[in-house]
């Protein structure tokens, strides 16, 4: 098995077993966001020499969802061992949203690469990362990648390159979000993700779709087609109820009914 494969069967086996597992699958109508999000997206490179993608512009979405729904972006310490008599401990909210994203990688490997503080950065900052991101990856030797990576996760010296992908890039996220639609267009949405122990959340965002939705115009109910994005949130039980999660729904909710806010970020 390829040592990226290894790396993250390691990470998903740790977590799948240990994390009693809910799922949500929220569709949202982003008619409005994408609408301003188009008229807005030539400018922005023009004036900060950045693309602005979808992936950008939703992981600032989730980001904002994100900070009225803190136990999404924390970290559990938990037994392994369950023993109803004493089955105690830790929660810790974590201030930096830092998001582990799946990359495809230029050598045809996936790994999540963490976006640092994407809850207070603004949008211009968050393209510069990304592009950082990716032309480090352009550079990096990934054997020598995985070694370091997995000499940091034993406790040895980290070892960083200037000009590559570097073991911080990819360990310690706080929460994770993969956007299969950047890859898949078909129809279709997660049924469920793997939350990496120890976070407590995992977001998944499917390819845009073409539904029917009720909208009223005019005081009227109508049928009209609207862009439709199923965002898929796996949550651990222990760290939260549903009930957490709204505040992280409601929020996305308001940002996809007034839309305009986006050129403020």
């Amino acid at each position: 098995m390829e040592v990226h494969r290894r790396l993250i069967a390691y990470s998903t086996a740790i977590g799948w077993p240990a994390t009693p597992h809910v799922s949500y699958s929220y569709e949202p109508d982003v008619t409005g966001l994408m609408e301003v999000y188009e008229d807005m997206r030539d400018g922005f490179l023009a004036e900060h020499g950045n693309r602005l993608t979808i992936n950008i512009l939703m992981l600032k979405v989730l980001a904002e969802g994100i900070k009225l729904a803190p136990r999404m972006n924390a970290r559990i310490d938990l037994p392994r061992d369950i023993d109803p008599t004493n089955y105690d401990g830790t929660l810790t909210l974590r201030e930096s949203i830092d998001v582990a994203a799946p990359w495809h990688l230029p050598n045809g490997a996936t790994l999540s690469l963490n976006m640092r503080d994407c809850g207070n950065k603004s949008l211009a900052e968050l393209a510069a990362m990304a592009t950082d991101l990716q032309q480090r990856a352009e550079a990096t030797d990934f054997d020598g990648l995985y070694e370091r990576m997995i000499g940091a996760t034993l406790g040895g010296e980290v070892i960083n390159i200037d000009g590559q992908l570097n073991p911080a890039d990819m360990l310690d996220g706080s929460i994770t979000v993969s956007n299969i639609g950047s890859i898949c267009s078909a129809p279709g949405k997660f049924d469920m993700l793997v939350v990496i122990a120890p976070q407590t959340t995992a977001i998944g965002i499917s390819a845009m779709q073409r539904q029917p939705r009720v909208c009223v115009v005019d005081g009227e109910e109508r049928i009209l087609p609207r862009s439709v994005m199923p965002i898929t949130i796996a949550f651990d039980h222990r760290a939260m109820g549903f009930y957490d999660v709204v505040p992280f729904i409601d929020r996305l909710e308001q940002i996809f009914a007034e839309p305009e806010v986006i050129r403020t970020w």
